[in-house]
């Protein structure tokens, strides 16, 4: 074999040299990308390992609160979903009309029976003394009673002559139950005839429609 020329041994070392760096490109290009991966993943744990703890903090607190909702959350006492929404809106009338505030509208609101409780809720529009309106707001939430807030609107009447301020409320309460395995079939004499009322309303039932004498089969 002939020996190399120092020009032949120059394009040889220059091609190995050219070689070696791209390699070591490609290599330094896929350690970069690994290494921003780890970055991601890296941070992806911290974050992971921060709730954990943050979740672990509050485990005590949770498990304790868990066991209060268990005892104290009310049963709906064999009642009919139809029934506690008649009496969550004969609650709700007696503590306005005693406060001398106005029921405008009430409607029912739909039922939510998640995993852990059954709601029901009511929708009212109240309009009266700013105070009484305030005060009686006041008196809705509390831990015992299982009943929240969930949308108000409040506002002044400015169309009213009276001297005392005037306000209007739009307001959905709504009421936690424990959830039972087969909720009561509504009676529909537990059900208001008109979800949607004015102030002056009829007693409750008087508009239902009473069973013909004709008829010698029971009502069940």
């Amino acid at each position: 074999m002939r020996e190399l020329s120092s020009r032949e041994k120059w394009m040889l070392g220059l091609c190995v040299a050219v070689i070696f760096f791209v390699v070591t490109g490609f290599g330094a290009r896929a350690a970069m990308r690994v290494l921003r991966g780890s970055d991601a993943k890296i941070k992806e744990l911290e974050s992971t390992l921060a709730d954990q703890e943050m979740w672990a903090e509050e485990a005590p607190r949770a498990e304790a609160r868990d066991q209060w909702i268990e005892k104290n959350l009310p049963n709906t006492g064999g009642a009919t979903i139809g029934k506690l929404q008649g009496d969550m809106i004969q609650t709700m009338q007696d503590e306005v009309f005693n406060r001398k505030l106005r029921i405008n509208q009430q409607s029912l609101q739909d039922v939510v029976k998640g995993t852990f409780y059954t709601e029901v809720a009511v929708r009212l529009e109240i309009a009266g003394a700013e105070t009484a309106v305030l005060d009686w707001l006041t008196t809705l939430q509390a831990p015992s009673k299982f009943q929240v807030i969930k949308e108000l609107e409040l506002k002044l009447d400015t169309r009213s002559r009276e001297i005392e301020p005037q306000a209007i409320c739009s307001i959905t309460i709504a009421r936690w139950f424990k959830p039972e395995s087969q909720v009561p079939t509504a009676d529909p004499g537990d059900q208001p005839t008109n979800p949607t009322v004015e102030t002056d309303m009829e007693p409750a039932g008087a508009s239902l429609d009473r069973p013909s004498p004709a008829s010698s089969t029971p009502n069940p």
